[in-house]
């Protein structure tokens, strides 16, 4: 199988991905994680953190291995990995779940004003920096772990940590196409309420119309359904070996 590198979104760290590790790896995948800069840190990544820095801490751990990764993005993890690519040769594919699919240009803050629904923003508040924000007590339940058990979603609440801003507000910076020229699938979350369903499809639409699968899941199918998101994972990246 695959060497997978798992990017995680806004507000989160490398902690999220616990319940899918092991499923993956029964499948025989390698499975890599990071904390993005700054998410290892209990008071959360400095207001100064841009996408770049994002970018390069994956691409470093990509450059790192001796065969080449499919990486894994959720949510803003998304952009994440729509910028790697320009930093490293040694990524195979993409795959966006539940995710932000940024083109050249594009920003997740301008992404996500082109959703028709917003459900999230009514929970989010300004940190007191003003550069970062932060997730209301216990509002990541309804918008982040609705499906998940009550001791799932406390677990979950307790880890949330500030969020700069600024790397939702770059521009992705990719002017020779190289996360365009990766395959890539798309996995949507038929009941997320953070990234609204519609707004995943118009995205993975938008990227040259590529493989999309869809789950009966909340925002967090890591926590909820592990092993359906492993196989998922697994039918995504054999996909795109056929494809090769």
């Amino acid at each position: 199988m695959a060497t997978l590198i798992l990017v995680h979104g806004a507000w989160h760290g490398a902690w999220c991905w616990d319940k899918l590790i092991p499923e993956l790896e029964a499948k025989g995948h390698t499975v890599l994680t990071l904390d993005l800069p700054g998410h290892d840190l209990p008071d959360g990544a400095p207001a100064t953190t841009t996408l770049e820095d994002y970018g390069r801490a994956v691409a470093s751990l990509a450059n790192a291995q001796s065969e080449q990764v499919v990486l894994v993005g959720h949510s803003m993890g998304g952009g994440v990995i729509s910028q790697a690519p320009s930093y490293s040769t040694n990524i195979a594919g993409l795959i966006y779940l539940a995710a932000f699919v940024l083109q050249h240009g594009d920003s997740i803050a301008t992404l996500a004003g082109a959703s028709e629904v917003d459900e999230l923003s009514d929970h989010v508040d300004m940190a007191p920096d003003g550069g970062r924000t932060v997730i209301q007590d216990g509002a990541g339940s309804f918008v982040f772990y609705e499906d998940c058990t009550p001791e799932d979603q406390a677990a979950a609440n307790a880890r949330l940590i500030p969020q700069p801003i600024q790397p939702l507000m770059d521009a992705l910076e990719d002017m020779e196409g190289r996360a365009m020229a990766l395959p890539a699938i798309g996995i949507v979350c038929e009941q997320d309420r953070a990234v609204h369903p519609g707004l995943q499809r118009m995205m993975y639409d938008a990227r040259n119309d590529m493989p999309t699968y869809e789950m009966d899941a909340s925002h967090s199918p890591f926590v909820s359904k592990p092993k359906e998101l492993a196989d998922l994972i697994t039918k995504a990246v054999m996909q795109m070996a056929d494809a090769s």
